[in-house]
């Protein structure tokens, strides 16, 4: 027999051979992705909603004293002397707010992640073998800028909204009432709303608008890197030579197994 040529071709595995870790891996950082999309929009809405929806992120707020709703405390150094602490509330009308459409934005902005992040699992946990491109690559680029730019929408809003809580923070320190305060407690103190229209309280929707939204950067990277991964590792593939032989007056293609592996992208989500 004598051997004409061979080359080496990737042929994709059966969906049954891929490690299923790879699937659980992006499967949970989607669900971490939509989960994180809703705490950080709706906790962002009751917050806006308890300061009657004027856009507080990056406000520069006036306040105005309470006539004749003082304290009166003891001087602890000096007994004998009183110490006054007057109270104050924001002037709703002085008050310089952000446009309203800058919130909105990043209020909806999360929401419409977490929807698309919805439709992308269930494309992800359904698809199978098959499809319009030629293998490998009918997954790997789609998958890859899907992440890519869920990665860069979360980077930017989370940083855009903790950059206005800590300026909202900083006008709250302006008043010598509250300086010994917590942000979120200044927050709930200074609502406009005289009642509570959201299901969670104004303070722990300042905790869940500050964290969150760097949890759903962290599953958006996750996700990103598994992908990147799948991509370099080639887990769904395999890598196989082919021999082109002469025997006995004719030629025959017998494929030959290497223990080599290789993958390209993702063959079933």
């Amino acid at each position: 027999m004598t051997v004409l040529c061979s080359h080496h071709r990737i042929v994709e595995k059966e969906p049954s051979k891929v490690n299923p870790r790879w699937k659980s891996c992006t499967v949970y950082s989607l669900l971490l992705m939509v989960a994180s999309c809703l705490v950080v929009s709706f906790s962002l809405h009751g917050l806006i909603a308890e300061y009657k929806n004027h856009c507080l992120l990056e406000a520069n707020l006036h306040f105005i004293p309470v006539p004749g709703n003082n304290q009166t405390f003891q001087n602890e150094t000096n007994p004998n002397a009183n110490q006054t602490v007057v109270q104050y509330v924001i002037d709703e009308y002085w008050s310089n707010w952000t446009s309203g459409t800058y919130c909105e934005i990043l209020t909806n902005l999360p929401l419409f992640q977490g929807i698309c992040c919805t439709i992308w699992l269930a494309i992800f946990i359904i698809h199978g073998p098959g499809g319009i491109l030629p293998q490998p690559w009918r997954i790997v680029f789609p998958s890859l800028i899907f992440f890519l730019a869920c990665s860069f929408t979360s980077i930017l809003t989370a940083g855009f909204i903790t950059r206005g809580l800590t300026r909202l923070c900083a006008e709250f320190r302006k008043v010598d009432s509250v300086q010994d305060v917590s942000c979120a407690q200044s927050i709930l103190y200074f609502a406009l709303s005289t009642e509570n229209s959201t299901l969670v309280q104004v303070d722990k929707n300042f905790f869940l608008t500050l964290v969150f939204p760097w949890i759903w950067v962290g599953a958006t990277v996750f996700g990103f890197g598994v992908i990147l991964l799948r991509i370099i590792l080639m887990p769904d593939f395999e890598l196989f030579r082919v021999v082109i032989s002469m025997h006995t007056g004719r030629k025959e293609l017998p494929v030959e197994r290497l223990p080599q592996r290789a993958s390209s992208e993702i063959s079933e989500f």
